[in-house]
């Protein structure tokens, strides 16, 4: 089953606003006809009672003739009328209701303000004028006849009609309003997102041609212009990425090219003439490009990992000092140099035991791959950090350019360094593992030989903020 496909950002947008406004419009509307129907209602109950004050200023100031009813003028849309208290007889009528028999009594009710409400008569006489009539008031009136009652109603039903007409109005703008404003949030919307998907292709073309290639970036700090930004940020990052990923496969190639060819072509020459074949020699040789292989593919494994954050790190107390001693009869039983320990101290640091192992004889391997006689060794505190010190007695180097011997692949001597087994990945190791106990390394100028100064920082803190390398 395909999944389903998901409405665009924009699309999501354009509904949400759309339903967003739809809402308040929703409100508006019956905040709107509540207040007009207020508005009506309040006036209507104005007129009704300045029409029923005007009726009774009339009949308190002049005669009431004869016995029969008194037709009254239109106020309006108001219509009166005035009976007897019984309420059986009609006094007086607006000329729209004058034939029409008494068409309601009044009822206590005290939430009004003289007490009093209407009770529309609901018969066969009045039904038809009942339709007519809305907004019914009542007060006691004195005429030349005597006590009575007026009445007052609005006529015609223009509360109900004003409202119907309003309602009516609301139904078919409001739907309009939306449809404008959907329309005009889509293509507001288009063009705030435009860049954004012209980004996109861009990068897209990038990604796919030449790395190299970067996006526009428009004028002034807003969320576009930071976006392009990050995005070209994003893609020197790549183009770092891709480069060193290139240059690192083919300085692995390189690498591995060199022992295998070696081993290629001693067991060919072997083969070819096995009965005068050296093959004591033969055997020399496989072992010794067979052990560079090996410590070949463990220096790539490892860095390999610890690119990927993935090499495991233990915290505990390690004596340096120790590792230094374990080093120098290392050296000792393996070559003829001589290994000079009576600078080293007591030094202890936090850290990965492993890790500051392999540390420190990929230093020492270096300097021994280089001396011709003698290797000295020192450790020490200076405040927060541990110092070890390793000095050969080799030709020495320029201390300058020394910082690029951290770098992966890079000998001071490639001629000799491969010669002698060197990868030119030991430093590089030696550098990553500083870094990750919060130190770093550098050659120092000294006045024959070389000598390289590892500083950790005795709680092993720091991370890879701290990283350093270079000459000294």
């Amino acid at each position: 089953m395909a999944p389903s496909r998901q409405l665009s950002i924009r699309a999501r947008l354009t509904l949400f606003f759309v339903l967003a406004i739809a809402v308040v419009l929703a409100f508006t509307g019956v905040a709107l006809v509540n207040l007009v129907h207020r508005s009506l209602v309040t006036s209507a109950s104005n007129q009704v009672q300045a029409a029923m004050t005007q009726t009774q200023e009339r009949f308190a100031t002049g005669p009431m003739p004869g016995s029969s009813a008194v037709v009254l003028p239109m106020q309006g849309d108001v219509v009166v009328q005035v009976t007897n208290l019984a309420g059986t007889r009609v006094w007086a009528a607006s000329s729209a209701v004058a034939n029409a028999p008494v068409l309601a009594h009044p009822k206590a009710d005290f939430s009004s303000t003289n007490g009093l409400t209407v009770d529309l008569v609901n018969d066969q006489a009045t039904s038809s004028i009942l339709g007519e009539l809305s907004f019914g008031q009542v007060q006691t009136i004195t005429t030349p006849r005597g006590a009575g009652l007026v009445f007052g109603f609005v006529y015609g039903g223009p509360i109900d009609h004003s409202v119907t007409v309003l309602l009516a109005s609301v139904a078919v703008s409001f739907p309009l309003l939306l449809l404008m404003s959907g329309g005009l949030i889509w293509l507001g919307l288009g063009l705030a997102l435009a860049p954004v998907e012209s980004i996109r292709r861009r990068v897209d073309a990038i990604a796919g041609e030449d790395l190299s290639e970067r996006v526009p970036v428009t004028g002034g700090d807003d969320e576009i212009a930071r976006l392009a930004r990050t995005v070209n940020e994003m893609l020197d990052r790549l183009e770092s990425s891709s480069r060193f990923q290139q240059e690192f496969v083919s300085n692995v190639s390189h690498e591995l090219r060199s022992p295998l060819t070696t081993l290629l072509a001693t067991v060919d020459r072997a083969a070819s003439d096995q009965e005068n074949a050296n093959w004591s020699e033969v055997t020399e040789t496989i072992l010794r490009e067979g052990r560079r292989l090996d410590v070949l593919i463990d220096d790539l494994f490892w860095l390999a990992r610890n690119d990927e954050h993935q090499v495991d790190s233990a915290r505990m107390d390690v004596d340096v000092d120790d590792l230094l001693f374990e080093e120098s009869h290392r050296i000792r039983s393996i070559s003829d140099l001589t290994v000079d320990t009576t600078a080293v101290q007591p030094t202890r640091v936090e850290g990965d035991s492993a890790m500051l192992k392999r540390m420190i004889r990929n230093v020492v391997d270096n300097a021994a791959r280089y001396a011709k006689h003698e290797l000295r060794f020192e450790s020490r505190y200076e405040g927060e950090n541990a110092v070890v010190t390793v000095i050969d007695d080799g030709l020495g180097l320029d201390v300058s350019q020394s910082g690029r011997l951290f770098e992966r692949f890079v000998r001071a001597d490639p001629a000799r360094s491969r010669t002698s087994g060197g990868t030119g990945l030991g430093l590089a190791i030696v550098s990553e593992i500083v870094a990750r106990h919060g130190g770093n390394a550098q050659f120092v100028g000294v006045g024959e030989g070389t000598k390289i100064e590892l500083r950790i920082r005795r709680d092993g803190h720091g991370g890879e903020e701290s990283r350093g390398t270079g000459a000294g």
